[in-house]
């Protein structure tokens, strides 16, 4: 297997991780604490090579999320403002209408913080610690033992299923920390009546909205369709989807400072682009034993993109676990619900390129790689195999030996999985030769700055969005396509352009990234162009811009005037209101300490 130091110190964390469960269960009293510290404290050490890196950049797509992330932040530090529009992705997109917008996420305030690359980096270790923690307690509600709950917890937080994607650079997936957290509330608004239903369907609500923030829509929609199964699978169907529809409704609510923003901007951009994935179902054996790491090609037929999309190793002891889970617990209902949920997201994230006439004729649904779905069998089979450990450990104590054991050998087979993974992430070098800093105010770019790691050419346009450029190296797949002029175009004058007056001229009084205003002089009527991409929402001395070549534009008369380029996203009012209100609504629901409408037990 490659990288084999970091095997090695792979299967040194795992002996750790069992080590400290063992301690676990010498501590009764305590365990369920000390369970919960040792999954904090082992995230940062299973993942060291995301700190240790070889390099400083990251590969894939982290060199655009680098870049959009920082520009999402030097408008808050640098402008003071919150941002609007984002000019340096490809000519300018949206910000607030992106739906990978960043800005709204509590883990945004790392990066806040300590700068993109560390808060990106930190990023990862309390997404992957919340989701540990989230898994630990959702066992434990649905009456797994500690041992099991820890082994569940191991194989949703380190297996492949996340790790590949967020070594490609998909900073999304970091948004998979919440869904343990609304299983676990809805679990608990389901089992309980009054004030504490409310609560937790409140909590549900929140931790909806807070993963649309953090993750952008293809996630949530994943979510969304596991969530709205759920009453299906229980006793007292009336009462699940009253609290689904409850928490739903309040997470639309809170999430239409973006939502709605995001809704018009993907009515205005749609996601042509559907990237079916392969059949899988005769390659499960690959995707879930298959010790693979990152960049691996022609695993499965018709792959088609990367590993990451497709890999979700949990190994064959966790496997095992789970079968055996399924056997000894096979008339608990719990049990039956959560072998079902594995098998059908199993069966849709296999069968991509049935679903592709569907997402043809629903264009304004976002898409992408159905094989994803495999997240929502990883989390039921992690937790079949709490049951399944647990099952072990109750025989005998000879078998709580075994049981001890078993966790031990698959914490190593995981770990030193996860280990490597973690070193394949941030390696590459910064640009040697020094990039001039960028015109003022901004300047667009369309050099990439490849570097090859490992036979594979990796761009590195994050170095030039230091230098103040715009990045033309990656676009969002819901964006207006580039029409800015770039710096290699004869007769580039800048931020402003002007049709037919080669005399005008222009200064600049102000600019920041939604707004700039500027001083011209022309000598004749001519049209004076804004050096962005144009979408709806760009206004110019408070009317609609014109749109020209793509790009937003006014008419002017001979003669000196100020113009004034603003970007508001169509919606953001009307969900800032929707938001506020639904707000208002929840604090005076507590308030009165209301509870839920009583649809029986039927």
């Amino acid at each position: 297997m490659p990288f084999p130091f970091e095997t090695l110190q792979g299967i040194l964390v795992g002996i750790i991780f069992a080590l400290g469960a063992f301690l676990v269960t010498r501590l009764p009293k305590y365990r369920w604490s000390a369970a919960s510290v040792l999954c904090v404290l082992i995230t940062p050490l299973a993942l060291l090579p995301f700190w240790f890196s070889y390099g400083d950049l990251g590969i894939s797509d982290w060199d655009y999320y680098f870049s959009m992330h920082s520009n999402i932040r030097s408008s808050i530090t640098e402008f003071h403002e919150f941002p609007l529009w984002n000019p340096y992705t490809c000519g300018g997109t949206s910000a607030l209408g992106d739906p990978e917008f960043p800005a709204l996420s509590p883990l945004f305030l790392l990066e806040l913080v300590f700068g993109t690359p560390l808060g990106l980096k930190l990023s990862i270790y309390v997404s992957i610690a919340t989701i540990a923690l989230g898994i630990l307690f959702l066992a434990r509600k649905i009456g797994i033992g500690v041992l099991g709950a820890l082994a569940a917890s191991l194989t949703i937080s380190f297996s492949t299923v996340n790790l590949l994607e967020i070594v490609e650079g998909h900073q999304n997936i970091l948004a998979a920390m919440y869904i343990p957290w609304v299983l676990l509330f809805w679990l608990s608004a389901y089992r309980s009546a009054g004030k504490k239903q409310m609560y937790a369907t409140m909590s549900i609500a929140i931790l909806l909205a807070l993963m649309f923030f953090q993750g952008g829509i293809y996630l949530l929609m994943y979510t969304a369709g596991a969530f709205l199964l759920m009453p299906f699978f229980v006793q007292y169907k009336k009462r699940a989807m009253l609290i689904s529809t409850i928490a739903g409704m309040l997470a639309i609510g809170l999430a239409s400072i973006k939502l709605i923003p995001v809704a018009l901007w993907i009515r205005q951009f749609q996601d042509t682009a559907y990237a079916s994935s392969a059949y899988t179902l005769k390659n499960l054996h690959d995707v879930f034993l298959g010790r693979i790491l990152y960049g691996a090609e022609d695993i499965i037929l018709n792959q088609g993109s990367g590993w990451h999309e497709y890999g979700a190793y949990i190994g064959p002891i966790i496997l095992i676990l789970a079968i055996i889970g399924c056997i000894a617990y096979r008339n608990n209902r719990i049990v039956r619900t959560l072998s079902i949920f594995a098998m059908v997201a199993i069966l849709i994230s296999s069968c991509g390129p049935l679903l592709k006439p569907l997402f043809d004729q629903l264009p304004f649904i976002p898409r992408s790689n159905i094989s994803r779905f495999i997240l929502f069998a990883i989390i039921p089979l992690s937790l079949l195999a709490g049951f399944g450990l647990d099952s072990i450990q109750k025989q005998s104590r000879l078998m709580r030996i075994a049981a001890m054991l078993l966790l031990t050998l698959a914490s190593i087979d995981i770990m030193s999985l996860a280990y490597p993974l973690a070193s394949q992430a941030f390696v590459l070098p910064h640009v040697t030769r020094a990039i001039n800093k960028a015109p003022y105010p901004i300047a667009y770019s369309p050099f990439d700055y490849k570097t090859r790691h490992e036979g594979v050419d990796y761009t590195r346009g994050y170095d030039a969005t230091l230098a103040g450029y715009g990045n033309m190296t990656y676009c969002s797949v819901l964006g207006p396509n580039p029409a800015v002029e770039i710096i290699t175009d004869e007769g580039n004058k800048g931020i402003l352009s002007f049709d037919n007056d080669p005399k005008a001229t222009f200064s600049i009084t102000t600019w920041t990234p939604n707004n700039v205003i500027l001083q011209t002089h022309t000598t004749k009527k001519t049209n004076a162009i804004l050096n962005a991409n144009y979408a709806k929402g760009w206004f110019v001395n408070g009317i609609p811009a014109n749109e020209i070549r793509n790009r937003p534009a006014i008419s002017v008369e001979p003669g000196d005037a100020q113009i004034e380029f603003s970007y508001i996203p169509p919606g953001m009012w009307e969900g800032i209101t929707i938001s506020l209100l639904t707000i208002v609504g929840i604090v005076w629901t507590l308030v009165r300490r209301s509870p839920l409408p009583n649809w029986g037990e039927g």
